[in-house]
This record gives C-alpha cells, sequence and structure tokens, in this order.
C-alpha cells in the first residue's frame, strides 16, 4: 500500500513541478524469491483475475494521494496553470521512467505477471493522476484515451489461454473491468424508493398535483400497465425509468449484476431484478448419486442428512430465455431494458443497438457466443432424458469463431466501430486474444516505420514485444530488436541517459556496441560521460568495445582540410571533436592499450593531411604512464601491442622534434636589435645613454646566442632521434610509406636549417652520409625532386666551406 501510495505521490509531484524533468528510479515492490519461477500454466478464475485488476487484490491503489489534491484548496486550478501549463503531460512522460524501473527490479526473476500488473498499474496511476489535475483547472481537450487503452492491453495480458468458453469469459470479464473503471455520468443517478411515483401521486391526488402529465397516463400501477391500456407514465416518470434502464445496464456492462438488481430494488422495481436471475444453471445440491456407504455415521447422528439445502438457479432456464428472447423484441420496451436482458439470454442484437464503442461490440458478441456454446453443451451433455423449449433459429445463428467476431467488427455498418477497429491498440488486443503473435508482430513492424507514430505508443510496444519475448512468445526476433532500435532513438532525443544502456542491452551484442557507441559520440562532458559509462557497466554492455567504436566513429568523420597542404593547418572544430572522442579510451586502465592504438591512427590521419597541431593534441591525450604499465602488466611480446609501441615512439619523437625546431624558430626571430647610431653632434648625456644601451644590447644578445644555442642543439638532438630511429622510423606500420616519404625528407631540411643557421657546415655535409647509408635506408624515402632540394642545399654548404678555405667536406686544406 504505501508503495503505490507512494508512486501515486511522486507522479504528482512531478506533474506539479516546473523545475524539468528528472531520472527517477526505484523499486515498486521487494525482489521475488528465487523459487517464483515462470508458470504459465497458473489458473485464474474470473474472480482471482480482478484481484490483478482491481484495488482490492494483488494491485493494491490507494487513492489518498488524489483525494488529497482534490480536497487541498492550495492546489487550486490558477495555481497549477500558473506553474505549468500543462502538468498532466509531466505524469504521462513519467511512464518512461516508471516502465524501466518495473522491468529493471525484476530482471533477475521470471515473475512475468508481476511486470505485467505493475506495467498496468503505472498506468491506471498516471490515468488517475490526469483525469485529477485536468478537473482541478476545468480542461477536457486533452484526449487521454490512448493510454486508457493501452492500460487495458496489459491487463488482457493476464487472462490466461484455455478453452474457447473459458478465454471468451475472460475477455468478457476483462471489458467490464474495462468499463467499470471509467467515471460514466449515467451511473450519477439518485436514489428512489417508491417506483412511478410521479404516476402514483397523479392517481392518488390528480386535483392537487403541482405538475401532471402533458399526456393520458395508466389507471394501473402494475408494470404491464403501460403496454395493454395502451398509456404511458408520468412525465416525469418517463424520464426516470429511461435513465434507470440506461444505468441498468451500464452496471451490467460494467459486469456488476449485483449494483444493477440493488437499483432496481431501490427504485421500487424488484420485478426487475427478478427478472435477471432466470439465466442462472440450475442446481439441487439435495440430490446425490451416492450410496449408503458414502454417508459419514457422524453426519447422520448431527441430523445434517435431514437438513435441506438451498436450491440454486432456475429449473425453468429453458423457457424464461425463449422468454426473455420474446421479450427483448417487443418494441414498446426501452432499448436499454431489452439489451440488459439480451445481456443474460445471449441475444445479440438488442445489444448492439445500444452500443457505441468497439469495446462494446466486442462485450456484445463475447456474451453471445459464450451463451450460446453453454446453451449448445448443456442441451447436448448435462441432462439426460430431458426434453428442452426450442429456442428460435436466429438465436442458434448467432454461433461463430473468434475470428469472425473480429471480421464483423471490421465490417460493422457502423463506422466509427470500423474506425474504432483499425486503431493501433484495438488491433493489438484483436491479435492477443487471437493468440495471434506472428501477425502481430508484422503489424508491430508496419507500425515502427511510421515516423509520426507517437513516443508513448512506442513506449507500450517495446514492452509488450519485451513481454512476448520473455514468455517465449517472441517470433521474430528481427522485429523486436527493429522496434527497440527505434524506441532507443526516442530515448536518445529525451537524453533518457539512465534507461538507454537498459534496452540498449536487450539487443544482439553487435548493435549493442554499434548504438550506444552512436549515443555516446553526442556526449562531450567528460562527467556524463563517466556516468554513461557506469551505466552500461550496470546493464552488462561490453565498455571495451563500446568506447573503441565511439572513437572510431568519430576518426571515420569527413576531414576538414585546408587547400594548402602544410605541416601548420588550423585545428578545426571537427579536429577538437575527434580529439576529444580519444577521452573515451582512457577511463579505464585496462584499456591502454587501445588508447594507444586509437591515439596513433588518429595521429596518422592528422600527419597525412597535414594537421600538426592536431596531431600534438591528440598525442597529449596519451595518459603519461601509459607506456609504463604497458611494460609492467602487458604482454610485451605480443606483436600487435609491440607494434602499436613502436608506432607511438615514432611519432613522439617526429612530434617532439618539431615542437622543438619550431622553440629554435621562434627564438630565432626574436634577435635582439642594436641600438641606432648617434649622431656626431651628439651631447654628453646622449653619449652615456647610448653606451648604456649597446651594453644592455651586448647583454641580451649574449643570452639570446645562449637560449638559441641551446635550443638549437636540444632540436637538432630531437630531430635525430627521428633519422636514427632504431630499426626505422615509423618502419612496420601500416600505410606507412606516405608518411615515410613526407615527414623524413622534412625532418633532414630541419636539420639542414638548424645547423646550417649554426654555421656547421660540416655537420651538415655529413647528413650525406646519413641519407645515404645501407643502414638506415633513408634514401629510399626520397624522390627526385626531394632528392634534388637536399643535394641543392649540401652544395650551398660546401660552398660556404670552400669560401672559409676548407675542401668540400669540411676538413682543413694545406694550401
Amino acid at each position: 500500500m504505501e508503495n503505490d501510495l507512494e508512486r501515486s505521490l511522486h507522479l504528482l509531484e512531478n506533474a506539479l513541478s516546473t523545475s524539468g524533468r528528472g531520472l527517477f528510479k526505484r523499486k515498486f515492490r521487494e525482489d521475488a524469491s528465487a523459487a517464483n519461477l515462470l508458470d504459465l500454466s497458473l489458473t485464474l478464475t474470473p474472480h482471482e483475475l480482478k484481484k490483478f485488476m482491481f484495488s482490492d487484490g494483488t494491485l493494491p491503489y490507494d487513492e489518498t494521494a488524489l483525494l488529497n489534491v482534490q480536497a487541498d484548496k492550495t492546489v487550486a486550478g490558477s495555481i497549477i496553470q500558473a506553474g505549468n501549463e500543462t502538468p498532466w503531460n509531466t505524469a504521462v512522460d513519467s511512464l518512461y521512467t516508471e516502465f524501466y524501473s518495473i522491468l529493471q527490479s525484476h530482471s533477475g526473476n521470471h515473475d512475468v505477471l508481476d511486470i505485467v500488473s505493475g506495467l498496468a498499474q503505472s498506468c491506471s496511476d498516471a490515468l488517475k493522476i490526469v483525469k485529477s489535475l485536468k478537473a482541478q483547472v476545468a480542461i477536457s481537450s486533452v484526449e487521454e484515451a490512448w493510454l486508457e487503452n493501452e492500460c487495458n492491453t496489459w491487463r488482457l495480458l493476464l487472462f490466461k489461454q484455455d478453452s474457447l468458453v473459458r478465454e471468451c469469459q475472460l475477455i468478457i470479464d476483462w471489458l467490464e473491468s474495462n468499463a467499470a473503471d471509467k467515471d460514466d455520468a449515467v451511473l450519477h443517478f439518485s436514489d428512489s424508493s417508491v417506483g412511478w411515483e410521479n404516476t402514483l401521486h397523479q392517481l392518488q391526488f390528480a386535483e392537487n398535483i403541482a405538475f401532471s402529465s402533458s399526456k393520458q397516463i395508466v389507471t394501473q400501477m402494475d408494470p404491464d400497465a403501460p403496454h395493454y391500456q395502451r398509456r404511458t407514465l408520468h412525465d416525469f416518470d418517463m424520464e426516470d425509468e429511461k435513465t434507470l434502464a440506461k444505468r441498468i445496464f451500464t452496471e451490467i456492462r460494467c459486469g456488476k449484476l449485483d449494483q444493477a438488481q440493488k437499483l432496481c430494488r431501490q427504485c421500487g422495481h424488484s420485478w426487475k431484478a427478478a427478472l435477471f436471475e432466470g439465466w442462472r444453471l440450475f442446481h439441487d445440491p439435495n440430490i446425490k448419486e451416492t450410496s449408503e456407504d458414502d454417508f459419514n455415521t457422524e453426519d447422520m447422528e448431527c441430523g445434517d442428512r435431514n437438513t435441506l439445502k438451498k436450491i440454486e438457479g432456475n429449473s425453468n432456464r429453458d423457457i424464461w430465455k425463449c422468454m426473455a428472447i420474446k421479450y427483448c423484441k417487443q418494441e414498446y420496451l426501452n432499448s436499454y431494458e431489452k439489451a440488459a436482458v439480451a445481456s443474460f439470454c445471449g441475444f445479440m442484437k438488442p445489444i448492439l443497438l445500444v452500443c457505441n464503442t468497439w469495446e462494446d461490440y466486442l462485450w456484445a458478441y463475447m456474451k453471445s457466443m459464450v451463451d450460446v456454446r453453454v446453451e449448445s453443451e448443456i442441451r447436448d451433455r448435462c441432462v439426460k432424458n430431458k426434453e428442452y423449449i426450442a429456442l428460435p433459429e436466429e438465436y442458434w445463428m448467432q454461433r461463430m469463431s473468434l475470428n469472425e467476431v473480429f471480421i464483423s467488427l471490421e465490417s460493422s455498418k457502423n463506422p466509427v466501430i470500423r474506425e474504432e477497429s483499425r486503431k493501433p491498440e484495438h488491433v493489438i488486443q484483436k491479435y492477443i486474444i487471437l493468440n495471434d503473435i506472428a501477425t502481430l508482430f508484422q503489424e508491430l513492424d508496419f507500425w515502427t516505420e511510421d515516423s509520426n507514430m507517437t513516443s508513448h505508443h512506442l513506449r507500450f510496444i517495446v514492452h509488450l514485444v519485451l513481454f512476448l519475448d520473455q514468455i517465449g512468445q517472441g517470433h521474430n526476433r528481427e522485429i523486436t530488436e527493429k522496434v527497440l532500435k527505434a524506441y532507443i532513438n526516442r530515448l536518445m532525443d529525451r537524453n533518457e541517459a539512465e534507461l538507454i544502456p537498459f534496452y540498449i542491452s536487450k539487443l544482439n551484442p553487435k548493435a549493442q556496441v554499434h548504438l550506444y557507441a552512436q549515443y555516446l559520440g553526442k556526449i562531450l562532458n567528460n562527467e556524463e560521460r563517466k556516468a554513461s559509462l557506469i551505466y552500461a557497466e550496470q546493464n552488462g554492455l561490453d565498455v571495451f568495445s563500446i568506447t573503441r567504436q565511439v572513437v572510431e566513429n568519430a576518426r571515420n568523420l569527413p576531414y576538414d582540410v585546408d587547400s594548402a597542404i602544410d605541416l601548420q593547418q588550423k585545428v578545426t572544430d571537427l579536429d577538437k571533436y575527434k580529439i576529444s572522442a580519444l577521452d573515451w579510451v582512457t577511463f579505464y586502465d585496462n584499456q591502454r592499450a587501445d588508447a594507444l592504438i586509437q591515439v596513433n591512427g588518429l595521429i596518422f590521419t592528422f600527419l597525412s593531411l597535414g594537421k600538426l597541431s592536431s596531431a600534438q593534441l591528440a598525442l597529449a591525450k596519451v595518459p603519461f604512464d601509459t607506456v609504463d604499465k604497458l611494460l609492467s602488466e602487458g604482454d610485451v611480446s605480443d606483436q600487435e601491442l609491440s607494434r602499436a609501441m613502436k608506432e607511438y615512439f615514432s611519432y613522439k619523437a617526429y612530434l617532439d622534434s618539431n615542437e622543438a625546431f619550431n622553440r629554435w624558430f621562434q627564438q630565432c626571430k626574436c634577435k635582439p636589435l642594436p641600438p641606432d647610431e648617434l649622431p656626431e653632434n651628439a651631447q654628453f648625456p646622449e653619449k652615456v645613454a647610448h653606451q648604456h644601451r649597446v651594453s644592455q644590447y651586448k647583454a641580451e644578445l649574449e643570452r639570446w646566442k645562449l637560449t638559441t644555442s641551446h635550443l638549437a642543439k636540444n632540436a637538432r638532438t630531437l630531430l635525430y632521434n627521428v633519422l636514427l630511429f632504431p630499426d626505422g622510423w615509423l618502419v612496420g606500420a601500416k600505410d606507412a610509406d606516405y608518411l615515410r616519404s613526407t615527414c623524413i625528407p622534412e625532418v633532414v631540411m630541419l636539420l639542414y636549417s638548424i645547423l646550417s643557421e649554426s654555421g656547421q657546415h660540416e655537420e651538415c655535409i655529413q647528413l650525406a652520409d646519413i641519407i645515404a647509408s645501407e643502414k638506415h635506408c633513408l634514401y629510399k624515402v626520397y624522390s627526385k625532386e626531394k632528392l634534388g632540394e637536399i643535394l641543392t642545399k649540401l652544395c650551398e654548404s660546401s660552398v660556404t666551406l670552400l669560401n672559409e678555405k676548407k675542401d668540400p667536406w669540411g676538413r682543413e686544406t694545406s694550401a
């Protein structure tokens, strides 16, 4: 009771809240015992079935929350509207989280009935909240019939598939319970203690009556007087009779025969209450086909054998039914009065005349079907050697199958019924009743392709297919996953972070990785990323494969490339997104190898496109202790890991050398400028100031030379590290030929620039030996054009050496 009250209060609180939607996760029931295994052989009597459906059984519903809302004058309609124009939408949207919580709370067991009853109860609670809130603001424009139909469908799934008669009776119980839940205005009918009181009053006090009838009224008060006298009742009584007849039928339509009979007696029409007793099967408990040995001696001593038990039912049931059918054909009777009697004699035509909805029509067909089959069974088997009164042929012609019932509904002369038969919720109910799940799945497949399908309808059919799949009725796995994917995409649009991985876990492993990676790719905030991975772990998703896929998806996006290919292209927003995606493979220590591989792949692409700055940012994503962890914990003998580490060091050496060169190059451009020359007629103070500026310049120049020399030495070392990389820079990496042919000649030119600017022309000439060395085979990556460029530079250094009185290789000459 407390759980349902708490849920109602929570739904109400959410509906009135204006602070936005939050995640609500809570178990509505304690987890069932592990012994509660799936048992689809459970037999439910109509009485037991109603316990699942109503508040007096397994699913208690406390309306205190709603009563409190209605009684609390502080929650006025104007206040509700001022805070939230559509608070009922918030209550309905809570169903996304409610359904998720119910499925999650039962994910460890097989209490399918608990799941279905929980889903039905959630819809019922939301519906009550919506109606209560709308009543506060006097708005009735919002249509909640879809929610009512969804609730009814979940209830339908509770009945057990059995013989046709029992199944039809359960469908009748279901339809009656649905009707009972509706707040029909006709049920608000004032009671009275005297039948035809206005007619009686006019007959007794004709001269003193304030409002006499407009027509000549009956002179007798027996029930048949209006018929045989061809006179009417008092106008007020006529209106009361019409209202009473409609309410009696409505009570019967809701499965409340006792209430209908009680109403008849309260209104002074006990004969009508007795009229509804004739359909009951006859049973005399005093007649037993037993031998004398079956009697208990103790019972005989107590006198039980001499006590007559109450006889049940109507021994002349066949006569009653025959007369009831004739009664229903009388034109002078009220249509609702005839329909009420027809409901118990199995005569369908009068019932259909007062039916307005698809559910009403189905109820009429089912009542007739059950009655005909029961009557046939009684006459064929139950009582032997008894002659029954023959029933009209039109009664027996009503016999039909369930499939024929729905064909009749779909081809009804009533356009409203034909239209309602095509509604998705009624189509679903139809196939559930027919147990034609295969065709139902085909319909679900068709609806899923409709982009106009509401998110709530999609939520409903998703949980329907999950339920059917759990009980072994998921006939088409492809359609199940298609519906799931459509719903997951809707949840992604709503950013339901906690719900998404739960439903993704219902897909096949490959789809899980693909779909969740697609969702994670849209998350940019690191805290939200971590939370999403936690949710994924809780639902058993393969987080390593998913995070790897996120990065690969980002890497496969088209690149922004400038027309001029160089190594200094700007970092674009798309580049930043790709670099940011690398964070997904750095959250787990066990995924460091993946991180290294993904970073390598992205750097390779950036360098191929001439995006040096982007490549440097990508390199920075590798945690500083990655290599140490891989060396200490990983299997270094693994060929792929070994190749990845070598590739990583190759990129690091290259990027570090470029960064060092840029620092040196920037330093070179910052060379201090000497002070201007003094004019010949400068005064003494000016000469002193100039001398000070010269001294300061010389000091700055020395510092600059020292810093430049240090940066040049560092850059020189790092550039050599690339050229002299063990086993060759980037050798063994996939598709590395282009980068080697681009980057190595570039490194040589950068190194030459430093050596040349530093005046180390002898070492410049030695670059030729390094390029030509068979140990490093750098000459193989050179094209003719690039080889010509470096040779031209080397020739310039040789000329410089010759000008310094040295030979072309920088050796001292004797001349």
